[in-house]
């Protein structure tokens, strides 16, 4: 994938080139809301190489598309929607002697970063979300992801003992409906410190979410089946087969997969 060449304005201005989007916001003109050192910040994505745990757990038809396709135009809004996610695991502790963090793994042809791993060989991955609903996790493609970490240290010669993710809700706590305050621990549970009121879905901001390890050959198979497939499709410049799913609603190619 090229690195962010060209945006859509979110002033209305069409497709412009970074340059451009740069220069109207250091000018002030930037009726889009964005400062210049902000879009610096979303822009300056550089550029990724070989194949990454995330191109194969989500669908590969995308996978290829970003491989493929040089005139990609995402709006800002859209980049501070992904760069929220990665401004969290960027402030991981990286000097803690009971973890390490940014954690590269690299086996079977396929490369990752893996946001924690416990010197007991607990594998943990930072997710953000919004409106979080605890009885709906793990979300879309999160529990397979988070396998193939596993596959893949064990690959290299890690001990992996067990693993989870740790889900964070950027809106914070949940809010009562009725007072507008944020619930706080209380009798056991979490209710609404104004009015009392509780709620079957209510947390803090963050839930863990312990996964269920999947046997090591069937995670390789999956691994190096989806590998092969993205790799021949690249070779033949075709590419791969729809994998339809909500997650297209918020696809950077929507608009040019045949599958819409």
């Amino acid at each position: 994938m090229t690195e962010t060449t060209q945006v859509s304005c979110d002033a209305g201005r069409g497709v412009v080139t970074k340059e451009q989007c740069l220069t109207c916001a250091l000018a002030q003109q930037n009726a889009c809301g964005y400062d210049y050192s902000l879009l610096v910040y979303l822009l300056n994505d550089g550029e990724r190489t070989g194949i990454h745990v995330t191109d194969l757990t989500g669908c590969l038809r995308m996978a290829y598309y970003r491989r493929t396709v040089n005139t990609l135009a995402e709006y800002p809004h859209d980049m501070l929607i992904r760069k929220l996610g990665t401004a969290v695991h960027a402030q991981l502790e990286s000097g803690d002697p009971y973890f390490g963090s940014e954690v590269s793994v690299n086996a079977l042809g396929i490369v990752g970063k893996m946001d924690v791993f416990y010197n007991s060989g607990r594998i943990l991955d930072y997710k953000t979300t919004r409106w979080m609903t605890p009885s709906k996790l793990p979300y879309g493609s999160h529990e397979k992801q988070v396998n193939y970490y596993a596959a893949l240290m064990r690959e290299m010669g890690n001990e992996v003992s067990s693993a989870a993710i740790q889900y964070i809700d950027l809106s914070g706590p949940t809010k009562c409906k009725s007072c507008g305050k944020a619930f706080v621990p209380s009798n056991g549970g979490l209710a609404c410190p104004s009015c009392g009121k509780n709620y079957a879905e209510a947390h803090l901001g963050a839930k863990i979410f312990e996964i269920n390890l999947m046997p090591h050959g069937e995670v390789v198979a999956e691994i190096t089946e989806r590998r092969d497939a993205l790799l021949l499709s690249l070779e033949a410049e075709i590419a791969p087969a729809p994998e339809d799913s909500f997650l297209c609603n918020y696809c950077p190619f929507v608009h040019i997969c045949t599958n819409k």
